[in-house]
């Protein structure tokens, strides 16, 4: 329930950005971009998930909007599931992701039980402007490891690598 609270007030947020002068490179910027991500998360394993980055904003080269993540980690036979709400501020060379999100992970008999902890989520990547090029990537959730008893450590700290797709643009009101 408060993770869909924290996205429909960033939702309102980025939007509000509509009553803000426009010129040549400021205004609304719609897009959608997907990504999909794998990597290594220390002390697990191999970690893989998607990514959908909405925008709503540009400033000068830079992209505001919101992402929702959706990613798995393997744990010792098992998978631990990330999900998250986050603020982007993109740019041709770097990303930078800052959110809320839960983490998950089924147990007991065929896995009907589920435990779940909510914590924050920490992304910055780094690459070229190029379509199909590898983008590398750090990111962190940080949880409250009282009520967390499957795994160690007090975050899960990953590296990952992406192929940024083109973005589908949705709706532009830059002044070219």
């Amino acid at each position: 329930m408060q993770i869909r609270k924290l996205a429909i007030i960033l939702f309102l947020l980025m939007f509000s950005f509509n009553f803000y002068a426009q010129d040549k490179e400021n205004g609304p910027n719609v897009y959608v971009s997907p990504r999909i991500n794998i990597g290594y998360t220390f002390g697990a394993g191999i970690n893989y998930g998607f990514d959908i980055v909405v925008g709503a904003y540009s400033i000068g080269d830079f992209n505001l909007g919101l992402a929702y993540s959706h990613y798995f980690v393997n744990v010792a036979k098992d998978f631990h599931r990330f999900k998250t709400i986050s603020l982007v501020v993109d740019h041709p060379m770097i990303n930078a992701k800052f959110g809320a999100g839960v983490l998950s992970r089924k147990w007991g008999l065929r896995g009907i039980n589920k435990a779940k902890v909510p914590g924050i989520s920490v992304d910055v990547s780094v690459g070229v402007d190029e379509y199909h090029a590898p983008w590398v990537g750090v990111k962190s959730f940080i949880h409250n490891r009282n009520r967390w008893t499957f795994f160690d450590y007090p975050s899960y700290i990953s590296v990952y690598t992406y192929f940024k797709t083109p973005e589908i643009e949705i709706y532009d009101n830059r002044l070219e």
